[in-house]
């Protein structure tokens, strides 16, 4: 959903059926969609996506294969091709054959890469500032601790 088709549903959008507010599942893909619309209507004029993000954050530390990066993104093998072949289409990565694996590619960021990671980094922070607001430092840090024993 858009910031534009949010100021046209406004509070409607936010209201959630109350059969819906007894089943976690709904209430967790509802946020999850909210952020990654949100951020990715910010990033309007790129092509990049949230996907494409976890990409960038995970390559930041360095290079990795395109099965380890697959493997930390929860992305099957044809899927993560894609990924790579349509972050390496906009400029943000380069994938280079492994120099002791001839099956392998490493996938590393570009100079590109590395400036559009630094702006979706401050725009995926300002979405969620924005969003998760009515939460305290503690309870966001509840909430990211809670997630992540679920996954």
């Amino acid at each position: 959903m858009t910031d534009e088709l949010e100021e046209k549903c406004g509070d409607a959008r936010r209201s959630v059926p109350e059969p819906l507010l007894r089943w976690t599942g709904a209430l967790l893909s509802r946020a999850s969609q909210r952020v990654r619309d949100s951020f990715e209507n910010r990033m309007s004029g790129s092509s990049l996506k949230s996907k494409h993000y976890g990409a960038l954050i995970l390559l930041e530390d360095g290079p990795k294969t395109q099965i380890e990066l697959g493997r930390q993104l929860w992305v099957d093998r044809t899927s993560m091709v894609a990924l790579v072949d349509e972050l390496e289409s906009s400029g943000d990565v380069k994938r280079e054959r492994h120099p002791e694996d001839r099956r392998a590619y490493l996938i590393q960021l570009t100079e590109q890469g590395q400036t559009t990671l630094k702006r979706a980094r401050e725009i995926a922070d300002e979405v969620e500032n924005e969003i998760f607001s009515t939460l305290s430092d503690t309870e966001r840090n509840q909430l990211r601790g809670l997630l992540a024993r679920l996954i």
